[in-house]
């Protein structure tokens, strides 16, 4: 399946990997501005905390879970190689595993501690930038806008799945700051990261299209 072709891919690609880099390097550094972003957004949020929208948060955090993401991923690249677009299958199964690779590489370089235990309303572990669960959330909302709705014919329902895709991965993003198990940051981090390695895979599969040609 032929993804549309955008001359200024290379522009945002680009733009997504250096605020990613430069947040980064602020998170790296336990920069005032950093903390005061994180302090802005929690200040917002921690105020609407009540014991039945905890257990709400709890119950769709585990759903957005970057395991629970991958599956659903590996799901939704298995439907498009039993549609025997190999090449487009192949692509997005390594866009995911290196995608997933530097999430997993930058979280160990920024070794960020998550928000103190006892402040977080689940259990959580390992480091916190950037947000495995939100990562793989945007991932997965990206393969579906991209590789899934183009093939539904109904406008309508096709604007509705986007706008769900979009909303899921904002809920997830506002369950891992409520729950306090990440900092507003590093979901911010996170779609930077997922939009960079989104960007760059697109332009590497044009190009191999144009090859093809």
């Amino acid at each position: 399946m032929q993804i549309k072709e955008n001359k200024n891919r290379p522009i945002w690609a680009t733009t997504y990997a250096i605020l990613f880099l430069l947040l980064f390097i602020l998170v790296k550094l336990n920069s005032p501005i950093v903390r005061g972003i994180d302090n802005f957004v929690r200040s917002l949020i921690i105020p609407l905390t009540n014991e039945h929208l905890t257990v709400i948060a709890s119950i769709v955090t585990n759903l957005g879970s970057p395991i629970t993401s991958l599956i659903l991923s590996c799901l939704v690249l298995a439907f498009i190689f039993f549609k025997k677009e190999y090449a487009t299958a192949i692509w997005g199964f390594a866009t995911l595993i290196i995608g997933n690779g530097l999430a997993y590489v930058f979280k160990h370089l920024a070794a960020r501690p998550r928000p103190a235990l006892s402040q977080r309303l689940t259990p959580a572990d390992g480091y916190s930038f950037p947000s495995g669960h939100t990562f793989g959330t945007a991932m997965l909302a990206l393969l579906v806008i991209y590789l899934i709705v183009p093939r539904i014919k109904n406008q309508t329902l096709q604007t509705v799945i986007k706008v769900l895709a979009v909303l899921w991965v904002i809920i997830i993003m506002l369950t891992r700051i409520y729950l306090r198990v990440h900092f507003p940051t590093d979901t911010f981090g996170s779609l930077l990261l997922a939009g960079a390695v989104w960007e760059f895979a697109l332009m590497f599969k044009e190009r191999m299209s144009q090859h093809k040609h």
